[in-house]
């Protein structure tokens, strides 16, 4: 709409009231030099440009929510890998048996090897935040 250079965007509001304005003066000016029928055809063109502005402007306004639908959907997809790759082995393990990967042994194997492997890592002062499970 408006220059990217640091130019004034006006909005669609304003860009009519200019288109209308300029297209008063002229069509009073082809009534008074061209005659009636000329006045008639560039104010159906006039018309016709404003539907087609307005056509386009709708049309760069869908684009740019589609855009903005599908930037957050990566954005929520990208939150969603991140806060699921930051989740600690007991709700891994967790999630595993609930979803039927595990049965209820197994679950109780790895969930003491867990807090085994924890006990360990804390009587050697070792960060447990970086260990990840082993698939079995």
């Amino acid at each position: 709409m408006g220059s990217d250079d640091g130019g004034r965007d006006y909005s669609l509001t304003e860009i009519f009231a200019i288109k209308f304005v300029l297209a008063d003066i002229i069509i009073i000016a082809a009534l008074l030099f061209a005659g009636p029928l000329y006045a008639l055809a560039i104010t159906a063109l006039l018309v016709l440009s404003v539907v087609l502005v307005w056509y386009l402007m709708e049309r760069s306004k869908e684009k740019e929510r589609k855009r903005e639908r599908e930037a957050a959907e990566r954005d929520t997809a990208t939150a969603t890998t991140a806060a699921e790759g930051e989740t600690d082995p007991v709700t891994t393990l967790q999630r595993r048996y609930a979803a039927g990967e595990l049965t209820e042994a197994e679950f109780e194997r790895q969930l003491d090897q867990l807090i085994d492997a924890n006990e360990r890592a804390d009587e050697a002062d070792v960060e447990t935040s970086e260990l990840s499970l082993e698939r079995s």
